[in-house]
């Protein structure tokens, strides 16, 4: 027996939310034995095997949950309003793949122990996790679709996976499988890619068909980048997973609720990312400008267009809660002004379109974990699962804002120091 696997630790916090969307349990303890829990039970009750020892941490104050699920990422992307154009052309993958290395640290430190990365350039977030799994680089557990499967010219083409036509997808999803992806991550409109239009299809029906078709045949789950309700209308006919923002707008850009398509995605058991302080992110940045008389037209524009978008996709995201729609907790940090470490403010926002707190917490540990086909390895804290845990000062399942005060972080058994 290996010394990590010998190792034991016995965590005692005042409260512990296993991920599940039971209520806080007073009183409990888990114990973890190398990479794994042990158990878990009554702290009056439980301790170290006999003849057994170990480091015990006792926080009477704090909150023991699962480890945290960010289930969209952009590892390669700086966050700090460069463009996926800029990016592409004043990086390499060599850089870009150094600054996943650091983004999924930061990441880490706060309790953000699976990253689930939604695109990047050619092979560099497979290496990433090949690079985590030997060591090489400290991490969360990385779950990657690696380049975005794209039509020519469309969102993230620059990416590596341009492909058209029935047999263009085909491939382009074997090939993904073949180098490593996690899922299928599929650019079902454009986005914020020039020249690329967000509220329109860019795929049609029966090349989104093929795609699910390889994914699943693989067993990977099909994901889907969604700007428009059309789009997503086809998503569902393919039979994807997930829908990655979802965000209800018609072929103009107008945001237009459709009632039949929220209760379609409901019925299905879709599940819905609606990554919504990704739009709230830009706005202190453009305020600050315009009150130092550097904005550009522009920018100012954007200042008035962007609180109403933010709360329109707010009210969306309350309606699509209350008819009963799966929602998975992605924060898109990366893109644009979102920078790793903040996985807290897509939580926030969550709550304001309607989610409880406790709500919130779920969709970020046992909802994404179900969401991903990993609901065996993370996503709760029982005996068997993987030791990934996050203490947090407080009560985060009534105040979703304290699982930015974190006290301790566990991945696989190993405290992050």
């Amino acid at each position: 027996m290996t010394q990590a696997a010998r190792q034991l630790t016995l965590i005692r916090a005042g409260r512990l939310f296993d991920g599940t969307g039971a209520p806080a349990a007073e009183g409990m303890a888990v114990l973890l034995q190398g990479d794994h829990i042990e158990a878990v039970g009554p702290r009056a009750e439980l301790g170290f095997p006999d003849g057994g020892n170990g480091e015990v941490l006792d926080l009477p104050d704090a909150t023991l949950m699962p480890g945290l699920i960010d289930c969209h990422t952009h590892t390669n992307m700086p966050g700090d309003g460069r463009r996926g154009e800029d990016v592409h052309a004043q990086d390499d993958d060599q850089v870009r793949l150094l600054r996943s290395a650091h983004n999924v640290r930061t990441a880490l430190k706060t309790g953000v122990t699976t990253v689930v990365d939604c695109g990047g350039w050619n092979e560099t977030v497979f290496r990433l996790k090949q690079g985590i799994r030997e060591g090489l680089v400290d991490g969360p557990r990385v779950w990657a679709s690696g380049r975005p499967i794209t039509t020519t010219g469309g969102h993230c083409w620059f990416m590596g996976s341009e492909a058209d036509g029935v047999d263009g997808v085909r491939q382009a999803a074997r090939l993904l499988i073949k180098q490593g992806a996690d899922f299928l991550k599929v650019m079902a409109t454009g986005g914020s890619t020039l020249g690329t239009d967000p509220f329109r299809p860019a795929f049609s029906a029966e090349e989104l068909g093929a795609i699910v078709e390889e994914g699943h045949r693989r067993d990977r789950r099909v994901v889907a980048h969604c700007r428009t309700n059309l789009a997503m209308h086809m998503v569902l006919d393919a039979g994807f997973d997930a829908i990655m923002h979802g965000w209800f707008t018609d072929h103009t850009g107008a945001k237009v609720f459709d009632e039949e398509l929220a209760d379609r995605i409901a019925e299905l058991g879709v599940w819905v990312n609606p990554t919504l302080q990704i739009t709230r992110s830009r706005i202190p940045i453009l305020q600050a400008k315009m009150d130092a008389g550097t904005a550009t037209p522009d920018e100012l524009a954007m200042l008035v267009r962007m609180p109403n978008i933010f709360a329109q996709n707010i009210a969306h995201t309350a309606r699509l809660h209350g008819a009963g729609v799966r929602f998975m907790a992605g924060s898109d940090c990366g893109w644009g002004v979102y920078p790793f470490g903040r996985f807290d403010l897509e939580l926030q926002a969550m709550v304001e379109g309607g989610l409880t707190a406790a709500q919130a917490l779920t969709a970020a540990t046992s909802g994404n974990a179900e969401a991903l086909g990993i609901a065996n390895r993370v996503g709760t804290i029982s005996a068997g699962m993987e030791g990934d845990l996050l203490v947090v000062a407080g009560a985060p399942d009534r105040d979703v804002a304290a699982t930015a005060d974190v006290a301790a972080v566990f991945k696989s058994g190993r405290r992050i120091r």
